[in-house]
Formats: C-alpha cells, structure tokens, sequence
C-alpha cells in the first residue's frame, strides 16, 4: 500500500506544538486551552471578555495567534496553505460550497457550546476558497487590533492604593497570565500549520477509508493526535489532583500564579447528558460539512480566507449565541420546577 499523502513527522511536530500550547496555558495560567470556548466567549459574554482582567489573557492569546499566523504566511512559508491533493485534481476531493460554510459553522457554533467543547469523531471536506487582496488587509487589521488589546494589558492602571491584599493578589495573578499565553498561542498556531490541520484534505484523506485499497489515504491525523495527547496527558501528571502516576511534588498552583489567589480552573464535571450528545453531533455534523473546526478556522480567517471570514465565523458567532440562549431557557426551567 502507497501512503503518498502521509506525513508522520510533521503531523507528530505539529500535534506536539499543539499539546504544549495546552500544557503552557495549564502549567502557568491554570486555564485550558479551547478555541470554540475562547471565541464563543466574545459574543455570549463580551462585556465580561473585553473588559474583565481575569480574562485579559484571552485578549493576548488572539493577539500573538493573529500575529504568528500573518508572520508564518507571510515571511516563513507562503504555501504553507495550499493544498497539493486539490493541485493534482483529485476528482475524489469534496469542496465545500458558500452554503456549506454558513451551515457548518452554525452548526458548529451551537454544537460546541451546548456540548461544552470539541471532540476527536468528524468527516471533513475541503475548504476552498482564496484569499483576497481585502481579506488578507481585514486578516492584517484583526492582528493589529488584537495586538493592541494585549498590549493595553500591559498599560493597564495598577490597583488602587486602598486595594485589600486579595485585590493586589489577583491584579498580579492577571498580569502574570498575559505573557505564558502569547507563548502559547504561538505554539498553537505553529502546531496548526505544521501538523496540516489548516488543510482540511489532510483530514479527509484519513477517514476516508477507501484511500487504503486505493493507495491515498492518509494517516496523518493519526500521528497529530497521538503527539497532542502524549504532551497534554504529561502535562496533567504535574497537577496534583489530575496525575496519573504517584507524583509528591505535582503542582497545587500554577507556576506564575501567587498560591493565595490562583487555581487551575480544571473541569471535574463527569456529566453525559442529552445536551453532550446533541451538542457533540451537531458539532461533528458541522465540522463534516464545512471541514472546518475553530483552531483552523481561527487560522484561515487571519490568513485572509473569505469564506471562513466571512460566512463561517458569522454562523459560528450566531449558532454560540443562540445555543446559550437555550442553555439558559433549560436552566431556568429546572430552577423553577424545583
């Protein structure tokens, strides 16, 4: 069998870079890496994202992310993002349509926030549409306005001389938080790029089964994920409370954080219910209709991309909103019955 396609050693580099974005924001910040959860924040709470300084990282993150993927595609690799399968005119390659990226995104949006985040189980097409000379000018501005968002984290006033001790501890622990996520988005999007997820024929090729017998398929994303966990699941044997393995000096604290005031801000809930079911569906539904997840979309939309920009993010943005609007109906319907 011919693995023409197969890439084992960027896709490991790239998962790799991928689960040491995670580990950098879990190890330092206490906070978890999610990109549906992160973009999602902006419109289900963007008073609370923009404004908030425990949120101020999510600010920074964007604007290294935004600023490594413009300086990748631009100075390191310019065809970084073409994708060789379309190049040989592979009949057999599904190219997602306008349509198909205001769907995918919605679905999407609403799947990931009514399932609480990603997962792994998805069929993908192929994104095709170019940049343009205006998309690439609106990928540049959103990197230079993100950029300006982190650094006002920098020049933000210092807490008022009368703060109670807890007050100056947390306004520390903000501040403290803004460099590890520059670090690891960066990480992020170079794991991206380099891995082949921002070429959503690299995915197809690996589920598609029939590539076997037909000496195409592609076990890349094999190798991308198995680097991303191996890092990720090291990284959580040095949290106490989440190792694995017998560890006497796992951490209570993240690194950058004072004790009195920083946690790792770690889900324990274990729940399955019909809202992780539905919300997990819609997002593999989605993701197979538009080939898109949010870290790639996240990418493709600073590197100009059209249809991401703006079809698939606006659905994105849209199916968030709508999915919280019907988590908070439930909520309040459960409160009220009790």
């Amino acid at each position: 069998m011919s693995l023409q396609y197969f890439t084992p050693v960027s896709g490991l580099i790239g998962g790799s870079l991928i689960g040491l974005s995670a580990a950098t924001l879990l190890l330092f910040n206490g906070d978890i890496l999610g990109a549906s959860g992160l973009m999602s924040s902006f419109v289900v709470a963007p008073v609370k994202t923009l404004t908030d300084p425990s949120q101020q990282w999510k600010l920074s993150f964007l604007a290294a992310f935004a600023l490594t993927t413009r300086v990748y595609i631009t100075m390191i690799d310019p065809d970084a993002l073409k994708d060789q399968r379309l190049g040989y005119g592979e009949s057999t390659m599904p190219i997602a349509s306008p349509l198909a990226f205001i769907v995918g995104g919605f679905l999407v949006g609403f799947g990931t926030k009514l399932g609480n985040g990603c997962t792994t189980g998805h069929a993908c097409s192929v994104v095709n549409s170019l940049p343009t000379n205006t998309t690439i000018t609106i990928g540049t501005v959103i990197a230079s306005l993100a950029a300006g968002s982190a650094i006002s984290g920098f020049l933000r006033k210092s807490p008022s001389p009368n703060a109670t001790k807890t007050e100056q501890d947390e306004y520390t622990n903000n501040r403290r938080k803004i460099i590890p996520s520059i670090f690891s988005a960066a990480f992020f999007a170079i794991g991206l790029v380099t891995s082949g997820m921002t070429i959503s024929s690299k995915i197809y090729g690996f589920l598609n089964v029939k590539g076997i017998s037909a000496g195409t398929w592609d076990p890349t994303l094999a190798c991308v994920m198995g680097g991303g966990l191996v890092v990720s699941f090291l990284s959580y044997q040095l949290v106490k409370g989440f190792n694995v393995f017998k560890n006497d000096k796992a951490l209570e604290c993240p690194l950058t954080q004072k004790k009195d005031g920083g946690k790792f801000n770690v889900t324990t809930s274990k729940v399955i219910d019909t809202k992780l079911f539905i919300g997990e569906a819609m997002f593999g539904l989605g993701w197979g209709i538009a080939g898109l997840c949010p870290g790639p979309a996240m990418f493709l939309a600073v590197a100009g991309y059209q249809n991401v920009l703006m079809r698939w993010w606006p659905s994105f943005f849209v199916g968030a909103f709508l999915a919280e609007k019907v988590k908070n109906i439930q909520i309040g319907n459960s409160s009220s019955s009790k």
